[in-house]
């Protein structure tokens, strides 16, 4: 259920006190009351003042927002603009950017954001190209500001490990199919790594595959050769095994993550945000638990790749007071707010959170996670059919687990000849 918020302040003059704090005048929408309507993909991302600061410095401008999942939004946005009541912004994944733009359901923001540098030097300097980046499609235009993104890491248990004999980091994807054996063969009904095998998109899956040196070209995964056909035998390895729980091809991620927080796996692969309540349950200052970059192939050659996903805020072409938008991006990229979401949930774009000293208190692996983020890259989309590339995957990894006996290598070739199809070739 979507949960509506609105907050409305009275006009306090024909030129707000913003437009004279920065001495111009706000144009046709300076002598009438001004609105903009923002759509968040999680609760957990609304800034805790709900907007008490925004409406302060900018009197004149009502504010609407509520929460569209992530999962749900594109076809919520769709609807919206047909009705004529779609939001100014609305919080994507950055995977469907570009079909957006190409639509014309995203409007480009790119002179804006040159505004927003100018009027805005210190918020600006501190987000980081990422924030750019992921709210822009291929064809280089930006559409609004990516403030939060998450990468996959390896998290593990170091206590089990060392009970077992292996000392982290692990580092290569046959290091941790040891690991995962030797967990589970010790007994006390541990399972040695936690999957999930339906009802999430392949968001844990697509990183470690661009780890292990996987290659997406125009969007489209190259699964039909040597390195995805050990992908595929990666999780047909754990399964096998006995490595991960027989009931994992009903699995989402809540159940993987309650398996790893909760005690009963030694592994899995999953965003920092979910440190929050790992922290909660086991603290990480007791150093029971740790994390590390997604391991690549044994031998492989070429640089390591730490992917990862950004959630841009993103100006819809339904929204007709530009500067209104834009001062709604510099507010909810401020080091403040940003501050307060990261602690929280996501992680933050804006760099200057990483060295603020409240945040490293509330989140004691903040340093030790710096360095792998700031190597984070988006994982490359399709432009039109991403959707349509990334259901395939989702199959595909039912597949991986639910059957692991297949022959990784005529999955491969399936699984390839499906995904070229989903992109239109």
């Amino acid at each position: 259920m979507s949960i509506v918020k609105t907050i409305r302040i009275a006009l306090l003059g024909a030129v707000s006190a913003g437009a004279l704090a920065f001495g111009f005048l706000a144009g046709p929408a300076a002598s009438q009351d001004r609105s903009i309507k923002v759509w968040f993909g999680r609760e957990n991302f609304i800034p805790e003042d709900q907007f008490a600061t925004f409406h302060a410095e900018n009197p004149d401008i009502t504010v609407e927002f509520e929460v569209i999942r992530l999962e749900d939004v594109n076809a919520q946005l769709v609807l919206a603009m047909r009705s004529g009541n779609a939001p100014d912004i609305v919080q994507i994944r950055d995977r469907d950017v570009g079909q957006l733009a190409i639509n014309n359901v995203v409007k480009d923001f790119t002179s804006w954001i040159e505004e927003f540098k100018n009027r805005f030097p210190e918020t600006y300097e501190q987000l980081s190209p990422l924030a750019w980046t992921g709210a822009s499609a291929p064809d280089g235009k930006i559409y609004g500001a990516a403030v939060y993104s998450t990468s996959i890491y390896l998290a593990y248990r170091t206590d089990w490990l060392e009970e077992v004999g292996m000392q982290p980091p692990l580092e290569t994807t046959d290091r941790v199919l040891e690991a995962a054996r030797r967990i589970t063969e010790s007994g006390d009904s541990r399972k040695g790594f936690s999957l999930l095998g339906c009802c999430n998109a392949p968001t844990w899956e697509l990183p470690l595959f661009l780890s292990m040196g996987g290659q997406i070209i125009d969007g489209v995964p190259q699964i039909d050769n040597e390195i995805g056909i050990e992908w595929i035998k990666f999780y047909q390895t754990l399964m096998n095994d006995g490595s991960a729980h027989p009931d994992t091809p009903s699995w989402d991620s809540g159940q993987m993550r309650a398996a790893f927080i909760g005690g009963r796996a030694g592994m899995m692969y999953e965003g920092e945000h979910i440190y929050v309540p790992t922290d909660e349950q086991m603290p990480y200052g007791e150093g029971k638990w740790a994390f590390e970059r997604l391991p690549t192939r044994t031998g492989q050659e070429g640089p390591h790749v730490q992917a990862g996903y950004a959630f841009p805020f993103i100006v819809t072409t339904g929204n007709e007071d530009e500067e209104a938008a834009m001062l709604a991006l510099e507010y909810l990229a401020r080091l403040e707010f940003a501050k307060q979401v990261s602690i929280r949930y996501q992680p933050t774009t804006n760099t200057a959170v990483s060295e603020d000293a409240e945040y490293r208190a509330a989140k004691p692996w903040a340093v030790d996670v710096a360095p792998i983020a700031a190597t984070m890259v988006t994982i490359p989309t399709h432009p039109t059919r991403a959707i349509q590339v990334y259901d395939v995957l989702k199959d595909l990894r039912d597949r991986m687990v639910a059957d692991p006996g297949a022959d990784a290598a005529d999955m491969a070739s399936e699984y390839q000849r499906a995904l070229n199809s989903a992109a239109g070739l």
